[in-house]
């Protein structure tokens, strides 16, 4: 390559002009400083390659550097090859470098090709003594091919039909209705599922007619007349377009009334098993119709939908009466009772169903666990309970009431009706809390019986330190022989000495299983009435005499579903017996026996010596008494 060279001590002007392609329309020129370094496509896209020659730079006088020889690869390359053309650089006074000379290679990406534009109306002439003027690009032919930008009208809104939200809505002209009522709902339905708000246009007997609360320049309504003669309603004209505007809102739908949204929630309210709040019922709505409601509405709703589904307090009251009556007629041996003051007003309310009767009277065991709870109805109120336990361990209710609260005369009263129903045993056993208007009523119609106290609640007014000494006071409790249950008194006495002292307050007699009087069965709280309270926590919210109804239905489902298992059952006895045997014949079986006579055994359990008596069903341990199920040491005498 040969490149043009000046001597820039020459004194003289030098008057060169050469012609160079014109490419100011498509290439943008570089700073004057700017070293005249282009991209040589090789083996990389912005560096030379290795086989390439390094660029050879020389400067002038002003510190200017200009390229001054460099190798050009081959002919996809933006400049000539060694056949083509020869590049003449020239400097000009002020130390400013030109390409004399530039040839436009056939593929360039940057540069047009000969077909493109013709060589003669891209040229121009540079004057090299002139000082370079700014050179300005010039996008305009870069875009010519690129199409025009349609121009786009402005997007107008479409009217919104009803048909876009709802295809199932009963709002249609010509469509006929039973009464008012019916229509006015589906007016309501349309306006929550539609999104928007409706006033009332004309309202009366025989016409009612609405319109968009949007907008009073919206064409939307809906016209509807009375049938002559009749209660039928039925929409003569309609515009179910909508012209106003959908983005204006309004919080808490207007038109969502009680009856409205005790429709919508009417499915889940007539589900038992969700305790359907106000939030919740919001948040429903909201999901459902992307509408909101406030929580005002939202309660009302629920207490109207209550209302229609179960009947409201007062009629339910009044329906107590018939009810009772059907519940004798329909189920033979059932006894119910109610107690109203002088002026009429109800005071309490005792059912005992036959069927539960029948069976503590014939199979249960003389025990009766008894409590109360409160309701929380609209009239409030008190829940009264007495159960049985079965030979399965399980529960049976035997006889629940309604009062008006828990005071001394009406326990009193009902526990008179609920001797009148189970007799007065006098081995019979009664386990209730400390509650003053319960003890009172057992020694006033029970007198034979024993009243037993709950462990549990007693554990509660104790206030004992922690998990250890409640683990202490179980012990205590359950203890079977007196010598066991001091022992563990003389541990709590060295440990909690108040606690000690509030349990020889409180009566051993009434409370540990060593010196009950009576067999107590080994159940020492009254926890199989708690769970029955807690079954019923969610009806308790119920008008009485749908919470009547409810017992009777729980206490029907609990019989059926136990005589299906007790005809599977293998033995004599049932399976939660039949179980604790097994378990102590395992237990038993390396025990050593010593017979006394006929009927009295010694039998060595490993740790002490118990005495057996067959005739009068006596051991040591006391199990055999207080449970009425064997010990281990009546097994091992009868193995």
């Amino acid at each position: 390559m040969v490149m043009s060279k000046f001597n820039m001590e020459h004194t003289g002007q030098v008057n060169l002009k050469v012609r160079i392609p014109s490419i100011d329309s498509l290439l943008d020129v570089t700073d004057d400083n700017e070293e005249a370094n282009l991209t040589k496509p090789g083996s990389s896209f912005a560096f030379n390659s290795d086989n390439e020659q390094e660029d050879d730079f020389q400067n002038n006088d002003s510190g200017c550097s200009n390229e001054a020889n460099f190798t050009k690869p081959g002919l996809s390359s933006p400049f000539s090859s060694d056949n083509e053309q020869e590049d003449d650089f020239e400097n000009n006074d002020c130390g400013y470098s030109h390409e004399a000379n530039f040839t436009k290679p056939v593929s360039s990406f940057a540069f047009p090709t000969d077909n493109e534009q013709h060589d003669d109306q891209n040229n121009s002439y540079l004057d090299l003594n002139k000082q370079p003027q700014p050179i300005h690009h010039n996008w305009t032919n870069c875009f010519k091919y690129i199409p025009q930008i349609p121009e786009t009208p402005l997007y107008k809104s479409k009217p919104t039909s009803i048909e876009f939200y709802n295809n199932k809505n009963r709002v249609k002209l010509n469509e006929m209705f039973l009464d008012r009522s019916d229509l006015d709902k589906e007016y309501r339905l349309k306006a929550l599922e539609d999104g928007y708000e409706f006033v009332s246009k004309k309202s009366n007997p025989n016409t009612y007619s609405i319109k968009c609360r949007q907008n009073e320049k919206c064409a939307w309504f809906i016209n509807a007349k009375r049938w002559k003669n009749s209660d039928v309603f039925q929409i003569t004209k309609m515009n179910d377009v909508h012209t106003c505007c959908r983005t204006q809102t309004h919080p808490n739908h207007r038109n969502a009334n009680k009856k409205i949204i005790a429709h919508i929630i009417k499915d889940k309210l007539e589900d038992g098993s969700r305790d359907l709040k106000p939030k919740d019922i919001q948040k429903d709505i909201l999901s459902h119709y992307n509408t909101s409601i406030s929580y005002k509405q939202a309660w009302r709703g629920k207490d109207f939908g209550l209302q229609t589904l179960r009947g409201s307090p007062l009629e339910s009251f009044e329906m107590l009466s018939y009810y009772c009556y059907n519940l004798e007629k329909k189920n033979p041996g059932t006894v119910t009772r109610i107690k109203t003051n002088d002026a009429g007003v109800f005071e309490i309310l005792f059912i005992a169903l036959g069927a539960s009767l029948l069976t503590f009277r014939n199979h249960l065991r003389p025990l009766l666990i008894v409590d109360a709870a409160h309701l929380k109805g609209g009239y409030q109120g008190t829940n009264f309970q007495a159960v049985g336990m079965d030979g399965n361990n399980q529960i049976v209710p035997i006889a629940y009431g309604i009062c008006r609260g828990e005071t001394g005369d009406l326990w009193s009263w009902w526990m008179s009706v609920l001797k009148e129903c189970v007799g007065d045993n006098p081995n019979m056993v009664i386990i209730s809390d400390r509650h003053p208007s319960i003890a009172l009523s057992i020694r006033n119609e029970f007198p034979s019986a024993f009243h037993a106290i709950c462990c549990r609640h007693l554990m509660m007014n104790l206030k004992l330190k922690n998990k250890k000494v409640k683990g202490l006071y179980w012990g205590i409790c359950k203890a079977y022989t007196p010598d066991e249950w001091q022992r563990k008194m003389n541990i709590l006495w060295s440990v909690q000495p108040e606690a000690y002292q509030k349990l020889m307050e409180a009566d051993p007699t009434r409370w540990a299983r060593a010196h009950s009087p009576r067999p107590r069965y080994n159940y020492c709280t009254s926890n199989s009435v708690e769970s029955v309270n807690a079954c019923t926590v969610r009806w308790r919210k119920l008008p009485v005499t749908l919470l009547t109804d409810t017992y009777r239905e729980m206490v029907q489902k609990w019989y059926f579903e136990r005589r299906k298992a007790a005809a599977k059952m293998k033995y004599e006895i049932t399976d939660w017996a039949a179980h604790k045997v097994q378990k102590r014949i395992r237990k038993s079986v390396s025990w050593v026996v010593y017979g006394i006579d006929e009927f009295q055994y010694q039998v060595f359990d490993g740790l002490y010596n118990r005495l057996v008596n067959l005739r009068t069903d006596e051991c040591d341990c006391r199990k055999w008494q207080l449970s009425g199920i064997p010990c281990g040491h009546v097994i091992a005498v009868s193995s």
